[in-house]
């Protein structure tokens, strides 16, 4: 490893283990705070909110589900699904981009083979890769936007899969916030019925994939072991 590279990765750790500490020691607001925080800004409520959640998506563990639920909650379905739609789009490029630029060059000259396979597969079936892990809710967004980031994804592949592959779930998540205060209701019903129905076919395409040598969902994460999956 070069020492550029390492200097990179480096920074990369910092900014990452700060991030949690920053998380632990302050927290994260609940969705009542997240209300009352909104309450009041007017036209200003979404461009806070958008900020906010992108802000969560730097986070390696950001809650970006619960945050998701919240702004279901607060913006109501409509403008809480375009507002998450946009911020999780805008925080994935940008977890993607940070981790790109200062982490892609340990992947890149690692001599180890079971990552050289690994990083192939996602380079080879990029697009089918993130897009399965974005179907998948139990794949953690705001990690798997950082991991990508050190594979040899195309950044095209990577930022398409992530427009359409999010729009499931996420549309599941904001219901179950704008619907959450009436849950014998059909549409909460229906969006907890989406959810299991995500997982469920997330985890059999990945099986399938498994089997047949094809695309693993989950590219490997800083200090991961060898591959063995809110």
């Amino acid at each position: 490893m070069s020492r550029s590279t390492a200097v990179r990765a480096a920074v990369l750790a910092t900014v990452l283990v700060a991030a949690v500490v920053v998380q632990l020691v302050v927290g994260l607001p609940s969705q009542a705070e997240v209300r009352t925080a909104l309450d009041g800004l007017g036209p200003f409520e979404v461009p806070v909110f958008v900020a906010v959640y992108v802000a969560v998506c730097l986070l390696p563990a950001g809650p970006t589900a619960l945050l998701t639920i919240a702004g279901g909650a607060v913006l109501g379905f409509g403008v809480g699904l375009v507002a998450v739609l946009v911020a999780a789009d805008l925080g994935a490029v940008a977890a993607f981009a940070l981790s790109r630029v200062l982490g892609r060059g340990v992947v890149a000259d690692s001599e180890r083979a079971w990552v050289r396979r690994l990083d192939a597969r996602v380079r080879d079936h990029g697009f089918a890769t993130v897009l399965v892990a974005r179907l998948v809710p139990l794949v953690p967004f705001s990690t798997a936007n950082y991991a990508f980031g050190l594979t040899s994804v195309r950044p095209a592949h990577y930022v398409a899969a992530t427009v359409v592959g999010i729009v499931p779930g996420t549309a599941v998540y904001v219901a179950v916030g704008a619907f959450g205060s009436e849950p014998g209701s059909l549409p909460f019903l229906l969006a907890i019925g989406g959810l299991v129905l995500l997982s469920l076919v997330g985890l059999a395409h990945r099986r399938r994939g498994g089997q047949r040598g094809g695309p693993a969902p989950e590219p490997p994460s800083p200090g991961a072991a060898p591959p063995g999956n809110g």
